[in-house]
């Protein structure tokens, strides 16, 4: 017969009172153990935060890291490290020079408020707008996927996948050429080239027009740094909308491609590739002088170059893009026949227009990241190839 032995209630008291007690002891251990660093980073000569910088914890010779993290849209950063002697706090934002400090007589909170100065470059302040409209706060757009990436150091240097709110700042570092992609569900994917310091370009921006009136610049330190109010217009994806191309010129009563309008054309090329879901007709427009069928026909052989071009020079699948002559038939003023105009207003109609003839149900490119569309030189070839397979099934 078995016999149980009985424990005393006291005694199981006092032994998960001991049990706590211990915990408790080595939980504050713990806590003693640690330091928590916290702080700002802001701009030396504006104080405004700086957020995306990375903070990091080594030992005092510089050599291992022992925690990192990054600033939030305050400036703030709160990062623990194991309790030591000496420690060096590293500050590291990427158009700014990095700082390190080197830290002693830790309590179990020190509080690190630093300042970093700006490298020579520019901060864009950037509102993205639907083109259809005035630029009205009503009509801004919100939750646009942007990227920028680096080509000169070929690194990626911002992804934001659903940008919460219309506007967004970066900070481009002189001696730099970046890619900025800004993409949204129904619309055109937008790309913008921006050089700084480059190829003789001080400042350039190709894509987003920095002399027009809505970009405001304001420079600093013999025009080394400055910060630039634009805004981004992005084109709604429909059927039938139609895009003009400028500045492609051709010789009188020829239709070969000139180098000036080869620029031109290489830059759309650019663009169709950025938008590999639509199909498009090149549309070749003529002023009104001459006769009719002549105009027809000279348009006609101009669209068709243009076309040409593009499928030969950059592989631009010719199923993807037609060729059409308007002729004089599609006049944007009053310069019609008979009808004294200058120059300038005949030269409003000789124009290239992008029309959208079709599209995919979803952007072929929306997985790819913008890095993965410079760098893979290959990517437009694969794409459509990808997409024959998908409507073949269909």
């Amino acid at each position: 017969m078995l016999t149980q032995k009985l424990i005393p209630i006291s005694y199981c008291r006092f032994s998960v009172f001991a049990v706590t007690l211990v915990a408790f002891v080595l939980f504050n251990t713990a806590l003693l153990a640690q330091v928590t660093f916290e702080g700002t980073i802001t701009d030396k000569k504006s104080g405004a935060a700086l957020s995306q910088t990375r903070v990091t914890i080594f030992d005092d010779m510089l050599k291992k890291e022992i925690a990192a993290t990054q600033t939030d849209e305050q400036g703030f950063f709160s990062i623990s490290a194991p309790r030591a002697v000496r420690y060096a706090l590293s500050a590291d934002h990427a158009t700014y020079f990095k700082r390190d400090t080197v830290l002693a007589d830790m309590k179990a909170t020190h509080r690190a408020d630093l300042t970093l100065e700006r490298k020579p470059g520019y901060v864009f302040d950037i509102t993205m707008f639907d083109r259809a409209f005035d630029h009205n706060p009503i009509n801004t757009l919100r939750d646009c996927k942007v990227e920028i990436y680096n080509n000169t150091t070929a690194k990626e240097e911002l992804v934001i996948e659903k940008l919460a709110k219309s506007t967004f700042h970066f900070a481009f570092a002189e001696g730099n050429h970046y890619t900025l992609l800004v993409r949204k569900p129904g619309y055109l994917n937008r790309r913008v080239e921006v050089y700084v310091n480059v190829n003789g370009c001080i400042l350039c921006v190709d894509g987003m027009g920095v002399n027009e009136p809505d970009v405001v610049a304001i420079m600093h330190n013999n025009n080394e740094t400055g910060n630039f109010l634009g805004s981004l217009d992005l084109d709604s994806l429909q059927i039938g909308s139609r895009f003009a191309l400028r500045n492609i010129y051709y010789d009188y009563d020829k239709w070969n491609i000139r180098p000036e309008a080869a620029k031109v054309l290489d830059k759309l090329a650019v663009f169709l590739k950025d938008n590999p879901g639509i199909k498009v007709e090149l549309g070749s427009h003529t002023d009104a002088r001459g006769k009719d069928p002549y105009n027809m026909t000279l348009s006609d052989k101009r669209a068709a170059a243009a076309v040409q071009y593009l499928v030969d020079h950059h592989g631009i699948l010719p199923e993807n893009i037609t060729s059409k002559g308007y002729g004089e038939s599609q006049l944007i003023n009053r310069c019609d026949d008979g009808v004294a105009c200058g120059e300038n207003d005949h030269q409003m109609n000789r124009r290239t227009e992008i029309k959208i003839t079709g599209m995919s149900d979803k952007d072929p490119l929306w997985e790819k990241s913008l890095k993965e569309i410079i760098e893979d030189k290959d990517l437009y070839r694969k794409i459509i190839a990808q997409q024959k397979r998908y409507y073949s099934k269909r």
